[in-house]
């Protein structure tokens, strides 16, 4: 699976949105939704995307089995892979009805473990499901208008805007282009500046492509050796904010 799956984590607690944070970082495409008629909504437009239930929320226990037996009854959404969170201990035969029964095929994962141990099953569970599929990094798609990069470049300053970002790189534009800047330049000092977030990177131009009556878009991949933990965390954190505002659009779209 080359572009991965989408992974929805439907009605998660404080303590699941902390690790969303972290799981994050491991390149996988995450969503959190508070809305589970929306969530069926988007499953048929996102075929073999997986979810996590918080079973805790919302809905009452024969509801929720009714939910997710609709899920994988329907044509549209059985390939979705659904997990189940609790906090709860329940007993041994519901949660054989969600395994053996049911077919959920992501896991029934009991949150009262250290958050670590959550962590890593959640993880392998995504890694056995192929969720990152064969991509290397996820990407943000930007906000143009706002999300903006500027630098120092012969002694000048020029801005421009970001069309998407990935822990590896970002696409953009110039406003003003500055002279001389060729694909294998070294650019230093690069500010970028994420919907408030601000980070220093340096980045090698590797691609410039020339549009008629248009900006022309160059792809920077960042030298790593200034991606520090502090500002690898920032670009994941924000990767997921522009995550979350597709998936506002998305359900905007579907209302």
């Amino acid at each position: 699976m080359m572009t991965g799956r989408k992974v929805y984590f439907l009605y998660p607690n404080q303590m699941v949105k902390d690790l969303i944070k972290e799981i994050i970082r491991y390149e996988y495409e995450i969503y959190i939704i508070d809305n589970h008629l929306a969530l069926k909504k988007l499953l048929r437009l996102n075929k073999n995307a997986i979810v996590f239930i918080n079973i805790e929320e919302r809905l009452k226990e024969e509801e929720w089995e009714l939910y997710i037996k609709d899920i994988l009854s329907n044509p549209d959404t059985k390939e979705t892979g659904i997990g189940i969170l609790t906090y709860f201990d329940r007993n041994q035969a519901l949660t054989e009805k969600y395994l053996l029964e049911m077919g959920i095929t992501c896991g029934y994962i009991r949150l009262k473990t250290s958050i670590e141990k959550c962590r890593d099953i959640i993880l392998r569970t995504l890694d056995a499901n192929e969720a990152r599929g064969r991509r290397r990094f996820v990407r943000g798609m930007c906000n143009s208008r706002i999300d903006t990069f500027n630098l120092y470049h012969g002694g000048s300053r020029y801005n421009g805007k970001i069309l998407d970002i990935s822990i590896a790189g970002f696409a953009c534009y110039f406003e003003d282009v500055p002279p001389k800047v060729e694909v294998g330049l070294l650019l230093k000092d690069i500010q970028l500046i994420l919907r408030g977030i601000r980070c220093k990177v340096d980045g090698h131009v590797i691609r410039i492509d020339h549009r008629q009556n248009d900006y022309d878009v160059y792809i920077i991949i960042f030298d790593q050796g200034t991606i520090i933990p502090a500002v690898r965390n920032k670009i994941h954190d924000f990767i997921f904010l522009c995550f979350q505002s597709m998936l506002e659009q998305e359900i905007k779209q579907l209302s």
